[in-house]
């Protein structure tokens, strides 16, 4: 079967300006992950050569660009999760760190090595210790205001002053999902977090559970699913929707409703966020069954959502702008 790569640029407000150059950057995303698949990468390989090239862009709040927290300052979130062995990396709150996909990775690929003494590898790393981890495995970290753009310093300056942020406005969370030829998943998300956050703050983008999840364990017997969120991260940590959507889709038995329903029920209805008037959350999802039908399917109770998909059998990718018409959207196209 062909492999198959999605990718986004966050659930929130995309303004109609910028709509073309948010799809350009993510059929570039796509391409860089279908050509990772085409060499004979894994489905990891491939979400995070795509994610490595929206944390590149200054136009995504990811990697060089993101938002600044209130001491001026980038702290980025990441995570990526292997659907073949469920084994799952995450970063959070780091800085310096030009691409913390890349970390994110590694953490999550270093899993299987031993350490000795029967030491146990991390799972997630934040802060100096993240930074610390990817220095010595030699990574590239850079100049803390390297990763500062003049969108994000401007932004910065315009709501310190006002004092109150519009954050439905600025949640360009990136993210891909990708199942490759084998039939086996993987799901990617990095994240700036929101304007003016408090320093230290982690999104869903670093958290088990909340940004992503994936799972081909048992691709022969049961249905496989990589799933990749974004919005306002306390309201997706909170109701753990990655996690949530996954379980649901896997063992339903319509991957369309039974994501509309989670989104429904355990998102929009949730005791969690019972006392929030403005939920903000999408999801990007792949879901393939024992038979290897696939499904991409995305959802979001945001204005917009841009996203974008490939096969390795296609010539180039096919980009979506998704727009809220005052109701949950939900789409899905098959394979």
């Amino acid at each position: 079967m062909p492999g198959i790569i999605a990718v986004h640029c966050g659930a929130g407000f995309h303004s109609q300006k910028f709509h073309h150059n948010y799809k350009n950057v993510c059929k570039t995303a796509c391409k860089a992950g279908v050509d990772v698949l085409k060499n004979g990468g894994s489905a990891v390989d491939a979400v995070k050569a795509a994610v490595i090239v929206l944390e590149d862009d200054p136009l995504t709040n990811a990697g060089f660009g993101s938002n600044l927290t209130t001491d001026a300052e980038v702290e980025c979130d990441a995570s990526i999760m292997d659907g073949k062995t469920l084994t799952f990396g995450g970063c959070g709150a780091v800085k310096k760190v030009k691409n913390p996909i890349s970390l994110a990775h590694m953490i999550c690929v270093k899993q299987s090595e031993p350490l000795p003494l029967g030491l146990v590898p991390p799972t997630l790393l934040v802060g100096s210790g993240g930074l610390k981890y990817a220095r010595s495995n030699g990574l590239k970290v850079v100049n803390s205001k390297k990763l500062i753009s003049e969108k994000a310093r401007r932004q910065f300056e315009k709501y310190k002053q006002l004092l109150e942020v519009k954050q439905c406005e600025l949640l360009d969370t990136v993210g891909a999902v990708c199942i490759d030829d084998s039939g086996h998943v993987a799901s990617a998300c990095s994240s700036g977090g929101l304007i003016l956050k408090v320093p230290g703050r982690v999104g869903q983008a670093a958290l088990y559970g909340s940004g992503i999840w994936a799972d081909s364990l048992d691709k022969s017997g049961a249905s496989s699913v990589a799933v990749s969120t974004t919005g306002c991260g306390e309201h997706l940590i909170q109701t753990q929707l990655a996690r949530e959507i996954a379980n649901d889709v896997k063992n339903g038995s319509f991957p369309p409703s039974d994501l509309n329903r989670t989104m429904t029920e355990k998102f929009m209805k949730s005791d969690h966020l019972r006392d929030v008037k403005q939920k903000m959350g999408g999801a990007l999802v792949l879901h393939a069954n024992n038979k290897m039908e696939v499904s991409l399917l995305w959802g979001h109770s945001t204005e917009t959502m841009i996203l974008a998909f490939m096969k390795t059998s296609s010539d180039k990718p096919k980009v979506c702008s998704s727009d809220l018409w005052n109701r949950f959207f939900l789409t899905s196209e098959n394979y």
